[in-house]
């Protein structure tokens, strides 16, 4: 279990931090899903848990022990598609991951015949196109056996094919760990495709201007936002006999209106609405997000 206590950054020349007192814990066993608008943080967090940021405040505990950033190094993989490795070998890189003893071989073979790498000779990665490079640095990561692997929006520069390829591996290699067939480990992946995310992540971690803004499991994220529509009468009627409800966005065409509502305060049941003659839907994980972000710039 890795717990974030009070995690604070700012960069060196920075007035404002790019993460303010984040406090969160990510289970084992888990794939979280860190999503958030240019500039939230998102990199920042991953490279505090990868090792490669110290905290400017705030402590990172493994199973209650706090742990410095060089002990997240040993502990933890990055793989992002910035193309860090471009002046190694694909077979150096292979070479040098697989000295960690968390190493699976076995693993990383069947990515190399599923995803057709080529490894041998000298041949950089900056040879290789975007695609091949992420998929590779991915399956790396995967293959490490971190306790915490950390992907970095590696599947950006991916196929949808082989997007989805790899989401299935990642998924894949969730389930045996869930199940103890392998040692546990947490996955936490950021992208800007957060609508592919719904299907891949269990938990969701959500960030704005640093701060957190929700941690949950990905279906209670969902359920929190809802869009009720209906005459504009009705819907007014409705609003005023819940002053309480959060009214996150609206729109009118003609004689009906849509209200967006965050639910975070309750549920409405659909015997109520139906008293009020309105219909209720649920939103997409990818709204969901949306509307949440909106929400806090009100």
């Amino acid at each position: 279990m890795i717990t974030l206590e009070s995690i604070s950054y700012t960069y060196p020349g920075e007035a404002a931090p790019a993460l303010r007192d984040v406090s969160l814990t990510l289970g084992d066993a888990t794939v979280t899903a860190l999503v958030g608008p240019n500039g939230s943080g998102k990199t920042t967090l991953m490279q505090i848990l990868g090792g490669l940021l110290p905290s400017s405040a705030g402590n990172v505990s493994i199973n209650g022990t706090k742990v410095s950033s060089n002990d997240l190094l040993g502990y933890s993989i990055m793989a992002s598609s910035d193309r860090d490795f471009d002046n190694s070998s694909a077979a150096a890189l292979v070479a040098y991951a697989s000295l960690r003893q968390t190493w699976d071989q076995k693993l990383f073979d069947h990515y190399v015949q599923r995803f057709d790498f080529q490894l041998k000779g000298r041949k950089k990665l900056r040879k290789m196109s975007s695609g091949q490079a992420a998929i590779l640095t991915g399956a790396v990561a995967l293959a490490s056996g971190a306790p915490i692997t950390v992907l970095d929006e590696i599947q950006a520069p991916m196929d949808v094919p082989t997007r989805y390829a790899f989401y299935e591996e990642l998924l894949t290699l969730a389930g045996d760990i869930m199940e103890g067939r392998r040692p546990r480990r947490t996955f936490l992946i950021s992208s800007h495709m957060v609508s592919e995310l719904e299907n891949v992540a269990e938990d969701v971690v959500a960030l704005k201007n640093g701060r957190l803004l929700a941690h949950e499991g990905v279906d209670e994220f969902t359920a929190r936002v809802s869009s009720i529509t209906g005459s504009v009468s009705d819907v007014e009627h409705f609003l005023a006999a819940h002053p309480d409800l959060a009214v996150i966005t609206t729109r009118q065409l003609g004689s009906t209106r849509e209200v967006v509502v965050d639910l975070r305060g309750g549920t409405i049941g659909e015997a109520e609405l139906a008293s009020h003659s309105l219909t209720s839907s649920p939103c997409s994980f990818q709204d969901a997000f949306a509307y949440l972000i909106q929400e806090n710039d009100q």
